[in-house]
């Protein structure tokens, strides 16, 4: 009982305010995967920049002193009227070269391919980003749901503790039999038992949602109430092909295509430029210590490993196509996949609904009737079982809903956040059709996170 109360405690009525957009701003801008992928941008953005390079002029300066064994001197004669000295016994040079690429295709086209490089980075973080909403949603659905189940629970465990109390006093006067009292306690550890669980599904789904976003989720004060719209025609949701994914691979298609164009023309020559500025001690018969030469390079170079190595680009790029093609109808296939699931959705979570109102009502009658002394205490146990049940599958059906919907939304490539609903939300304490408490408590949040780190939540999946 100490352990529930405790649990309790840190549920405090309900979880999670703040609206789903919070979650995803933050996870968007400050998460451990939007951080990464915003270095990797910059990364690919300056392999970009030093492709490029390779394109421009560069400038070299050398400095080089060198120590002869014996200097080399022709002194002043008749041909030479003053000394030339060929080799100082301290020598300095100084050399200063530009070299200017004129004609190099291959190195175009691995400038391009950089350049697809870096698109394709960016087109993976839109498709990381489209994860990590979806990661978002999920443990924010997970969060919602489990804080729901646990006041279920509480309302269950409180149904319990108030039957056993009337058990306890029909045994005392003699009606109720040992085998009711017994059952009735059962009852109660039961319900107890599922409070616990439930808040240990909330805790975890906290902590999982504050790992993701780097928000803490506050107390509740009501729930999202789905109208159970349905979405636009599934053509429309298809027909888009502007998706992550479809951005990713065309680049990485561009990418493959310019890789291939490199490597076949690494077997054509490249034309170059440069110019030197030498100066030096060592004169030599020219009597200068500075002179320069200027040169034009045509350089050419075959062999089996470059043509081998072009092939393998084509065959790459032509890889890529498939690949290219496959990815188109995996998105397709997602977005089917999430649209479904938003149509079983609306249908599951209508019925689910009329179940938890209908157990409501049985419950109630099953516990009126025992106390008029209809039924026996297993009709009330199993009547309230199957409400705390009904309750629980109402609440996973609603957020299994909302999840499929932000889904959809996310492989079609389009803004995560689902319309409001044309229902207003339902404020904690009367998701079960109960009458909200007079006085109102302060929820509490909690702080201090788990001791152990938990897995990540499984539901709500769709």
């Amino acid at each position: 009982m100490a352990a529930f109360v405790l649990a309790s405690g840190l549920a405090g009525t309900a979880m999670a305010t703040q609206p789903l957009e919070t979650f995803l701003s933050a996870a968007r801008s400050g998460g451990f995967d939007a951080r990464e992928q915003a270095a990797l941008v910059e990364q690919r953005d300056w392999e970009k920049e030093a492709a490029f390079g390779r394109l421009l002029p560069s400038v070299s300066a050398t400095g080089i002193y060198t120590r002869n064994q014996t200097e080399s001197v022709i002194p002043a004669g008749p041909l030479a009227p003053v000394p030339i000295t060929l080799t100082p016994q301290n020598q300095f040079d100084a050399v200063f070269q530009v070299d200017v690429p004129l004609v190099d295709v291959s190195s175009v086209h691995r400038y391009r391919q950089s350049k697809h490089l870096a698109k394709v980075q960016e087109a993976q973080r839109d498709v990381t980003a489209a994860e990590v909403d979806q990661a978002v949603a999920r443990s924010y659905y997970a969060f919602v749901g489990a804080s729901a189940i646990v006041e279920a629970a509480e309302r269950s465990l409180r149904s319990s503790e108030d039957n056993l109390a009337f058990v306890i006093k029909r045994h005392a006067a003699g009606v109720a039999t040992d085998l009711d009292l017994e059952r009735a306690k059962a009852n109660v550890e039961r319900a107890r038992q599922d409070g616990t669980q439930a808040n240990l599904v909330r805790t975890t789904a906290w902590r999982n949602l504050e790992t993701i976003s780097g928000v803490t989720p506050s107390a509740v004060t009501e729930y999202p109430n789905d109208d159970l719209r349905p979405e636009a025609p599934l053509n429309e949701w298809i027909s888009s092909h502007d998706t992550p994914s479809d951005r990713l691979q065309k680049h990485l298609s561009n990418a493959a295509v310019s890789a291939k164009k490199a490597s076949a023309f690494a077997l054509l020559p490249t034309v170059g430029a440069s110019a030197q500025e030498r100066i030096s001690n060592a004169t030599g018969f020219g009597g200068r210590n500075d002179t320069y030469t200027i040169q034009g390079v045509l350089s050419w170079r075959g062999d089996y490993g470059t043509y081998a190595t072009a092939q393998a680009a084509a065959s790459a790029a032509d890889a890529q196509a498939v690949r290219a093609e496959r990815g188109r109808r995996n998105v397709e296939d997602e977005i089917f996949d999430a649209y479904e699931r938003v149509r079983a959705g609306i249908a599951k979570s209508a019925s689910a609904r009329a179940e938890a109102e209908a157990s409501l009502r049985a419950e109630r009658l099953a516990l009126n009737r025992y106390q008029a002394g209809a039924i026996t205490q297993l009709d009330v146990s199993q009547a309230q079982r199957d409400a705390f049940q009904a309750q629980a599958a109402r609440i996973q059906a609603d957020a299994d809903l909302a999840y499929s919907r932000v889904v959809l939304r996310s492989v079609a490539g389009k803004p995560p956040r689902v319309p409001p609903s044309s229902l207003p939300a339902i404020p904690a304490g009367q998701m079960l059709g109960e009458t909200p408490p007079t006085t109102p408590t302060t929820p509490t949040t909690p702080t201090t996170p788990p001791t152990t780190s938990p897995d990540a939540p499984t539901a709500p999946a769709p």
